[in-house]
């Protein structure tokens, strides 16, 4: 099946623009209320969140398809294969220009939108997390076995990841323990 076609269909053109230009101008809004924030760093810093969610959708796609196929054992070396190593390829390198250029926007203009990319980030993660284990949970439950069990696996480690990565993220990383600090 084919369904290249259909991602371009009149409707998915016009809307997920418009969906686009309204996320900007929400955030915009958001982040011009910050003490200290620069018009021209809230809209850079929105911008880079906005493809790096575009990446982070490349990179999901082709580690739900590559992980589905190596825990199903039905991966083989084909042009699927290389076509779902090049959208990883893409989605990171995408992710990673994006988070260097954010790294440049002050933290005033950049604060309203790294919090709703961050807290978007978990709050979806949880929700794959939770619906796989519930797939899980309740195939077991009803059915006794866990056969066909090759996607919910799939995407609770997916959930997993992306909910874990995002609050570590928003804690600018795992800090354990205080640190002591010595007096001389």
């Amino acid at each position: 099946m084919n369904t290249l076609p259909s991602l371009f269909q009149s409707s998915l053109i016009v809307y997920v623009p418009l969906g686009v230009f309204a996320a900007f101008a929400l955030l915009m809004t958001a982040g011009l209320h910050v003490t200290g924030a620069k018009p021209e760093g809230v809209a850079k810093a929105i911008g880079c969140m906005i493809m790096k969610t575009l990446g982070l959708i490349l990179l999901s796609l082709s580690l739900v398809q590559l992980t589905y196929g190596l825990i199903s054992m039905t991966l083989e070396m084909s042009q699927t294969f290389l076509a779902l190593i090049l959208l990883f390829v893409i989605g990171a390198g995408l992710m990673l220009h994006e988070s260097r250029m954010a790294a440049h926007i002050d933290k005033a203009s950049a604060s309203v939108p790294n919090l709703v990319f961050t807290h978007c980030c978990r709050v979806i993660g949880c929700l794959i997390a939770t619906l796989a284990g519930l797939s899980l949970l309740l195939s077991f439950v009803l059915m006794g076995d866990f056969s066909g069990a090759a996607m919910p696996v799939t995407l609770l480690m997916l959930g997993l990841l992306l909910s874990l990565s995002s609050s570590v993220h928003a804690n600018g990383g795992v800090k354990y323990g205080k640190t002591a600090k010595r007096k001389r």
